[in-house]
């Protein structure tokens, strides 16, 4: 009942106003429990603000000039995660919470335009979107807020587990959760190589010290010894993920039919952890595909190193063949081909494909034309 009375009052004070408020707070967030919430789509609309508003903190410096990459990434890093709770919200949010479901979908749409703002410029190295960053991960943390004192809460049978167990996982969202897992784990081990150049130095120090100096070294050592195993478990957590997130990438890869995913710079992505798909389903209707190589036996995945995304197939379960990305147009398959070819493999060549089954160039074109 307190939350219907208060979603009158913010709405009559307008949003500008409680975007003032909410700015105005000095520090970073502590960020909330969600175990204390009954209501979890307020708990996870809370929690999508502050995450907003710590990459808002980390967007002002790159409008500032300052360490422009780290900022941005960091800042991609905490938007992701705002987008997780927003997103969160959404899935367990009661379908009767009309009006703040509305405002967080405006609070994604805000958090999905900073982290495409945050990529052009680090990318760019030009800050002349920067205005525009700030801006929306203001409104994003505005709208966040807002819509924590919207949502209605409603007892229900269905467990929150069990719906967030539910929650579908796009290719655009597995990009993005690869990418911040990437930039945390590259963290943490910039982190851990600064204490090692730490630890190294204070291990020399403390020869020449005694008393209650080398007592005082010896407690910095400790702490960073402390701080070091911390770091080499939070980076074997993100590479655990890391690893996870790129097997389900590399399967669902390989259901899109666009021309977008296709690379060849994407180094190390497939690994004795991160196996090229074997035998993977093809998509429905017409796909190209670059035949990169047809061998008697499987080949390492650093052979194929940069390009992405592959697959194998087994032929009569002898031979295996090497395919990649996969293209609707032939045109697309064919300039996808010459950047293959650079790359060294020059007996690659467009193979097509409909409905799984494989057809020759000649029944693709009439196909692609007839559609």
């Amino acid at each position: 009942m307190y939350l219907w009375k208060m979603r009158y009052w913010f709405l009559n004070l307008g949003s500008i106003l409680f975007f003032i408020l909410v700015l105005k707070t000095q520090g970073h967030a502590q960020f909330i429990n969600i175990a204390h919430y009954e209501n979890k789509a307020q708990a996870y609309a809370i929690l999508s603000a502050q995450f907003s508003k710590e990459a808002y903190f980390h967007a002002k410096a790159v409008k500032n000039l300052i360490h422009i990459k780290n900022n941005c990434d960091t800042g991609f890093v905490f938007t992701q995660l705002a987008l997780e709770y927003a997103d969160s919200a959404l899935i367990v949010a009661d379908k009767s919470s009309v009006e703040a479901i509305l405002v967080m979908k405006r609070a994604i749409n805000y958090q999905q335009n900073a982290k495409l703002l945050f990529k052009e410029i680090k990318n760019t190295k030009k800050t002349k979107k920067a205005n525009a960053l700030v801006f929306a991960l203001g409104n994003a943390v505005d709208d966040a807020y807002l819509a924590s004192l919207l949502f209605d809460f409603v007892e229900d049978s269905v467990n929150v587990e069990e719906k967030m167990e539910t929650k579908p996982r796009d290719v655009s969202r597995l990009e993005t959760d690869e990418y911040s897992f990437m930039t945390i784990k590259e963290l943490f081990g910039t982190r851990l190589v600064e204490i090692e150049d730490e630890l190294t130095n204070l291990e020399k120090e403390a020869i020449n010290k005694e008393g209650a100096d080398l007592i005082a070294l010896n407690m910095a050592i400790e702490q960073l010894k402390k701080e070091q195993i911390s770091f080499s478990n939070n980076m074997k957590n993100s590479s655990d993920k890391l690893i996870s997130i790129r097997n389900e990438l590399s399967e669902e890869m390989l259901k899109v039919v666009d021309v977008a995913i296709f690379t060849t710079q994407k180094q190390g992505f497939y690994n004795e952890n991160v196996p090229i798909p074997l035998n993977a389903e093809l998509p429905e209707g017409l796909v190209y595909k670059i035949q990169v190589g047809f061998f008697q036996n499987q080949l390492p995945e650093s052979h194929f190193d940069g390009i992405f995304p592959l697959a194998s197939e087994q032929i009569d379960n002898v031979y295996f063949r090497y395919t990649a990305g996969s293209f609707s147009v032939y045109q697309e398959a064919k300039n996808a081909l010459l950047e293959i070819n650079n790359k060294g493999y020059k007996d690659a060549f467009v193979v097509a494909y409909f409905n799984g089954k494989k057809i020759t160039i000649s029944e693709a074109l009439k196909l692609e034309i007839k559609n």
